[in-house]
């Protein structure tokens, strides 16, 4: 009876897990969960960082929340009374739900005459009239086939929700239209995260399962040995949940990672029984590569730790935890289950073999010229993320993105906030319109939004009314003027910011500039220092546990050298693919050299016990190349993702792990042959 103990534990443990999993599992795709010094369930304005708390305090002063831009097409331009009546009748439904505040929109511009109110739609019919008003040309297109709706929402709801209804109620007026903002990104990123966590794995699952069955020769081996990672994340993410803490982004990857990394050790596990044939012996000689493979590999992830950035830490824990957790099971239940499986089928050797001494220098010596030249490939990396980047030039997001940069010439506004301890007046008018004619002279800056022609006084009075206008004025003494950046100057924020303050200041006004643009630039510079950190302490432990387990440094070096080869590849393959060093890019190093190493420590401990490389490639080779292929088709499974984000790791992983695979089975045993 006491032997069914432990699977009792366990069945509880997966039991709850699950039940955790699907009550309190929950996924956030903000992306301020990058920045320093942000904590979940802080709030915003207590983050240590100008321009958040700037993001925040505007919302404040101005009572509104997300926008989200709809880009609506019509083959014969919208001047004519067809598509004006649609138009009219589209905002009309949208501004009646409670959630959205305000639309700004063609149809509501306001055109001043003398002191009289008046709008752009005469008989209607929208006037071509538009075209010549300087605050137009972020709401329609030159040619007037191109319009958009600025959506508003209410500050105090998630706009993400209502994406849905939003496309539904316009598809009902219009079939070539386009969503746009960061709600809309949101809402798609869920989707894809939601798939990320519960449909990729399956597929992962099913091709890890098929190659291992044909390395194993077993199908119940194969569906133990990965059965054992998938216990193991189960068990992580109940962990993870009671904490009521959600998934993000960079964290939703944990079951994928857990699924294709943590089923190579019970791989090799079973490998070695075969080989040895005697439980005991085989637990004697697998224990302490299996068991430092994991520890050099939680190394990887554990350098996340060491940066500043809170999703970091969280994947780097929850992956270590995770594969502390297979690696008992392999050594518990596996161990057990193995021992009573009694398969007889030899596993297959894949077609191993050492390769001879040749093909070893002549690839060492390609390795070694391209790490030489690998500076001047690096240096034109480009590191540049945002929200945008996560998705494929196909998709929706991409289009409509291009469609801001083509035909309105801007990608998304920051604002100027301008503030006075009296009320703004009409001579404040000239001020205004020399910034906004100083700021247009930058190429970075499309164009500034603000009614300047409307005296200030009599401006107010209008916005009270008139909520195109209330957009503008937040009070008699604070107003904002919306500066809507190129492409250019969208990646060069910084440069605009300076440029914004070298203008404004002169005017004599206190002002704060605000806009996602600035945030996401803060996360670009992190992003930068997280990748030479996570590096680094990678690099130093790893280094250490490789020591500890060898105990000789030309030992411990030619062990560290296929993964210092990955890791050149890893940054030459972004530049070759031209892929930016982002959010997602940047984990791939570290994890590599956690991945490759695993490879390096099996060979050389075999090598080590039997003193021959050559037969220590026959012996281990099989196993390594199989738990590699088998990474490697795990995370191919990401290549079909809509995310380019996914897309990015992939390849990445996928080229790393093949050159990983090809040093260490090829160049390795050449290297332990020399050092002895």
């Amino acid at each position: 009876m006491r032997k069914f103990i432990p699977y009792l534990i366990l069945s509880i443990f997966i039991f709850v897990s699950l039940i955790i999993i699907f009550t309190k599992g929950n996924i956030y795709t903000g992306p301020e969960v990058f920045l320093p010094g942000y904590k979940y369930g802080v709030e915003l304005e207590k983050v240590e960082n100008e321009n958040v708390k700037n993001f925040v305090r505007i919302t404040k002063d101005f009572g509104d929340g997300s926008n989200v831009l709809i880009i609506l097409h019509e083959k014969e331009g919208f001047f004519n009374k067809n598509s004006t009546e649609k138009l009219i009748s589209l905002q009309n439904r949208l501004i009646d739900k409670d959630y959205i505040i305000n639309i700004l929109s063609p149809i509501n511009l306001v055109k001043i005459t003398g002191f009289s109110k008046s709008y752009y739609v005469s008989n209607g019919v929208l006037q071509k009239e538009i075209l010549k008003d300087k605050n137009s040309h972020s709401l329609i297109s030159s040619d007037g086939k191109y319009v958009i709706l600025n959506l508003i929402f209410d500050p105090n709801v998630d706009a993400r929700k209502y994406i849905s209804e939003i496309e539904n109620i316009t598809k009902m007026y219009f079939e070539d239209f386009y969503l746009f903002g960061e709600p809309v990104i949101d809402s798609e990123l869920f989707k894809e995260l939601i798939n990320q966590t519960y449909i990729y794995p399956i597929f992962m699952f099913i091709l890890i399962v098929l190659f291992f069955y044909i390395q194993v020769r077993s199908f119940k081996v194969a569906l133990l040995i990965v059965f054992t990672p998938i216990i193991a994340a189960i068990i992580t993410m109940g962990l993870f949940f009671i904490t009521e803490r959600p998934l993000n982004t960079l964290t939703v990857m944990t079951i994928s990672f857990l699924l294709i990394i943590g089923s190579g050790y019970g791989l090799h596990y079973y490998n070695a029984f075969h080989r040895l044939e005697n439980i005991e012996e085989t637990r004697k000689h697998i224990s302490r590569p299996i068991l430092f493979s994991m520890l050099t590999t939680v190394a990887g992830f554990m350098s996340f730790l060491f940066v500043e950035i809170e999703a970091f830490r969280e994947l780097g824990i929850l992956v270590s935890i995770g594969l502390i957790i297979t690696v008992i099971l392999v050594f518990t239940i596996g161990e057990h289950f193995l021992k009573n499986l009694n398969s007889t089928k030899k596993p297959s050797s894949l077609g191993v073999k050492y390769l001879g001494n040749k093909i070893a220098i002549i690839s060492l010596i390609i390795f070694l010229f391209i790490g030489s030249i690998s500076p001047f490939l690096i240096k034109n990396i480009s590191v540049k993320s945002d929200m945008v980047s996560y998705f494929s030039k196909k998709s929706k997001i991409s289009i409509a993105y291009n469609l801001m940069e083509n035909v309105f010439n801007f990608r998304e506004p920051i604002y100027v906030v301008l503030e006075k301890d009296s009320p703004f007046l009409a001579t404040d008018n000239i001020k205004i319109k020399e910034i906004k004619n100083a700021l247009l002279e930058n190429e970075l800056i499309s164009s500034v939004d603000f009614p300047d022609d409307i005296p200030l006084p009599i401006l107010y009075n209008y916005s009270k009314s008139t909520p195109s206008l209330k957009y503008f004025i937040s009070s008699r003494n604070k107003i904002r003027l919306v500066i809507n950046l190129t492409t250019k100057g969208y990646y060069n924020v910084e440069t605009v910011k300076k440029f914004v303050d070298s203008i404004v200041s002169k005017e004599g006004y206190r002002y704060y500039i605000a806009g996602s643009a600035l945030i996401w630039n803060d996360i670009n510079k992190n992003v930068r220092n997280t990748q030479i950190k996570s590096l680094s302490f990678a690099a130093i432990l790893i280094f250490i546990m490789v020591l500890i387990i060898f105990r000789k440094i030309r030992s411990t070096l030619s062990v560290m050298i296929p993964i210092f080869f990955t890791t050149i590849m890893n940054f030459v393959f972004m530049s070759i693919f031209n892929i930016k060093l982002d959010i997602s890019t940047s984990i791939t190093s570290s994890i590599l050299m956690g991945l490759v190493i695993d490879y390096s420590i099996h060979l050389a401990s075999e090598e080590k016990r039997i003193g021959d490389p050559k037969k220590t490639v026959i012996n281990v080779g099989p196993p390594i190349l199989a738990n590699g292929l088998g990474l490697i088709l795990g995370f191919s499974v990401l290549l079909f993702s809509s995310l380019k984000l996914f897309q990015s790791i992939s390849i990445l992983l996928i080229l790393g792990i093949g050159i990983g695979l090809y040093f260490t089975l090829i160049i390795q045993p050449f290297l332990l042959k020399k050092r002895r």
